[in-house]
Formats: C-alpha cells, sequence, structure tokens
C-alpha cells in the first residue's frame, strides 16, 4: 500500500513533542509491515524533529494591523497547502491519511486524489468554539466537507466515535486509541525521594491540561513537589507556591531527566473544559512506559478497568482536583518509590498492536472503494 499522511499546520512545538513521536512511529510501523509511506506538512516553519518530511512552509507575517496580519497569513497558508496537494497528487497514493485539522482552501481537492482516512483526536466543535466566534463557525461550517467527503474515519476514543454530529455523516469509523512503541523506552529507577514528587506535561494554551488546578493543591500540601514542564511563569497567573517547579518547554531527553526523579505523573485534569470524558493521552502511556504511577482523572479508553494500586482514578469535574486532595497527597506519600510493572500495561498501550488494527481498516476502506494495492 502507499501511503500519504497529511498534516495541516500543527504548531512545531506540538510536533516535537508526543504528537510528533506518535506520528513518526506509525509511520515506521507501517514501513516495518512493507508500505510505502510519506509524509507530507504544512507548517508555519520548518521542523527539525521531522527532517524526512515534505514540509510546505508558510510564513505568517511578522508586523501587520491584526485584520490585514490574519488574510495575509491564510493566504500564504492557503498557497503553501495548494503546493503540498499538487506534490501529494504526483506522489499517486493508494490513500491519504489526514489528521484532521481547520478547512483552508483549497483542502477540497486532497479528496479528489485518492480515498481520504481522517484520524479525529478531539471534539473539533468544542475545541474551535475556545478559540473564538471565528475559528468556532469556520470550522462549523466546513467541517461537513471533510467528513462527507472522506472514505472512513478513525476516532481515538468511543465517545467521539459516537458523538452525533460525526455519526451523521454515516462513513466507517473505527476506535483505535493512542498508543507509544514500548521498545524506545526503558523504565526508569524508582527515585529515593524524602517527599513526593509529581509532575504534569503540558502546554500553554490548552486549558484542558489543567495545570492551574495543580497550584492550590500545591499550597495546600507544602510536602509535596510539582514539575510541571511545558509552562513558564508567564504562562500562569497568580502566586507560585515555592514547591512548584516550572521548565517551559523541554525536548525528549530533558523531560526524560525530569521524570527519573518523579514518583507520579498526572493526566489530563480538565477533560470537562473541552466538554469531554473520554481520553487517551500520549504523555500518560510515556510515563507508564517509564514505569511511573499516574493519576487519572478522566475516562481512559485502554486503562479505565485496569486493576492496580498504582493508578488513582478521579472524577472529570471542576473541583475534583481539591474535593480529593487528601486522597492524592496519600496515594503519593504511598507510591513514592514504586514502580508500575510494564506487563501489566503493555498490551493496553502498544502501537504496535494498535498499528495492524489501522492498517486492516485502510484495506477495507480500499476494497468499499473498488481498489486494493
Amino acid at each position: 500500500m502507499k501511503i500519504a499522511y497529511v498534516t495541516i499546520h500543527i504548531e512545531p512545538k506540538i510536533v516535537n513533542g508526543g504528537v510528533g513521536s506518535k506520528i513518526k512511529s506509525q509511520i515506521s510501523i507501517w514501513r516495518s509491515m512493507g508500505h510505502a509511506v510519506t509524509l507530507f506538512m504544512l507548517t508555519p516553519e520548518p521542523v527539525s524533529s521531522m527532517p524526512d518530511a515534505s514540509q510546505f512552509v508558510f510564513r505568517p507575517p511578522r508586523k501587520s494591523l491584526p485584520g490585514v496580519k490574519f488574510v495575509l497569513r491564510e493566504i500564504a497558508r492557503s498557497t503553501a497547502l495548494a503546493k503540498l496537494i499538487s506534490q501529494v497528487r504526483q506522489y499517486q497514493p493508494d490513500i491519504i491519511y489526514f489528521r484532521f485539522g481547520l478547512f483552508t482552501i483549497p483542502l477540497q481537492r486532497l479528496f479528489e486524489i485518492a480515498p481520504v482516512v481522517l484520524e479525529v483526536n478531539s471534539n473539533d466543535l468544542d475545541e474551535y468554539r475556545s478559540r473564538g466566534p471565528f475559528f468556532y463557525w469556520l470550522n462549523r461550517l466546513t467541517r461537513k466537507l471533510l467528513f462527507s467527503r472522506c472514505a472512513g474515519w478513525i476516532a481515538s476514543s468511543f465517545e467521539l466515535a459516537n458523538l452525533p454530529v460525526n455519526r451523521g455523516y454515516g462513513r466507517p469509523v473505527c476506535v483505535i486509541s493512542n498508543g507509544i512503541e514500548l521498545s524506545k523506552y526503558q523504565p526508569l529507577a524508582p527515585p529515593q525521594n524524602q517527599f513526593p514528587v509529581l509532575a504534569l506535561v503540558g502546554s500553554p494554551g490548552m486549558s484542558w491540561h489543567g495545570v492551574d488546578k495543580l497550584l492550590p493543591l500545591a499550597k495546600r500540601y507544602p510536602d509535596l513537589q510539582i514539575h510541571i514542564i511545558g509552562y513558564r511563569r508567564e504562562d500562569l497567573q497568580g502566586t507560585i507556591p515555592e514547591n512548584v517547579h516550572l521548565y517551559g518547554y523541554l525536548d525528549y531527553e530533558n523531560v526524560k531527566k525530569v521524570l527519573a526523579g518523579v514518583d507520579v505523573v498526572f493526566g489530563t485534569l480538565a477533560l470537562y473544559r473541552k466538554k469531554m470524558e473520554e481520553a487517551s493521552p500520549l504523555k500518560i502511556r510515556e510515563a507508564l512506559a517509564y514505569g511511573i504511577p499516574v493519576i487519572l482523572a478522566y475516562h481512559d479508553t485502554d486503562l479505565a478497568d485496569i486493576d492496580s494500586d498504582l493508578f488513582l482514578f478521579l472524577p472529570n469535574t471542576k473541583t475534583s482536583i481539591l474535593d480529593h486532595a487528601q486522597a492524592i497527597h496519600d496515594f503519593a506519600f504511598r507510591v513514592r518509590g514504586m514502580r508500575v510493572k510494564r506487563e501489566i500495561v503493555s498490551e493496553r498501550i502498544s502501537q504496535q498492536h494498535k498499528e495492524a488494527t489501522r492498517l486492516k481498516f485502510f484495506n477495507e476502506v480500499l476494497d468499499s472503494a473498488g481498489g486494493r494495492a
């Protein structure tokens, strides 16, 4: 099978993190299974972590009036996207795998080249609503062009697959949660901390990560050390307790160095802000691959039914963290210096198995479309 993998405007700092690792792992596994794959990226600046990708860079103007700057940015984006689509056409793929993104002219032409399978990782309606009326209505009015013309789509959760607004187009859907290549992660030795060290890996602007919820928790329990990766002082409001340590953006190796001294990793703490209940964050799969116990305040597609004392499950509510602050404190002390055994999570989070399922769905889509490589 010849696969064109297409992404449009994922910020480089996101590509350089867990999302980029997922994309590279997918491509690596597909190639190991005998398929030809090329990654086509639309990006506002070159992404050094993706040297093998065909990158189409649009450069937003640095100085201009806000309205003019936006128009010029969209013109640049559309021009670069047209070049990307032209290159995909020349590549002559059997199937196109498209990571769902905000519509830009002439994205509709992509669907004329080969069957397109969408990857959907979030409730896009609520996600774009949080970015303001313009982006909400642009997505609301154009998403039909993507869902109605795709040959099938893959949801990262059952919740997304069952949303009426997604199911209404009648396209085949397959649920495949996020996974990681376990062979790339070696378990970390348990730290010997006098007091528990907890961490959260997040990104500014993504309010559903719930980083703000950790500040009152740290203030209540000064015997907990809380490390926040991805945030700087200017990204947070209010007083920062002395037991909160901010690192800003870190690359893979430096994230690993921080996690080597961590007893517990927090998952997403405010998924309700996206009006979602279910997810499968890569950062939690990476933490588990390292053997670190986790705190989950959402329904994890792969882990919700796991039987282990090294997992703490909390409700996905506005007051969940402070309502269960004592439970978090006690859990952190109880699991301090402990590690999750890989065998209890490996089948649940391994990307190898998930990609075999994805490729099987591709073949089903091609069979339905009347042509299979």
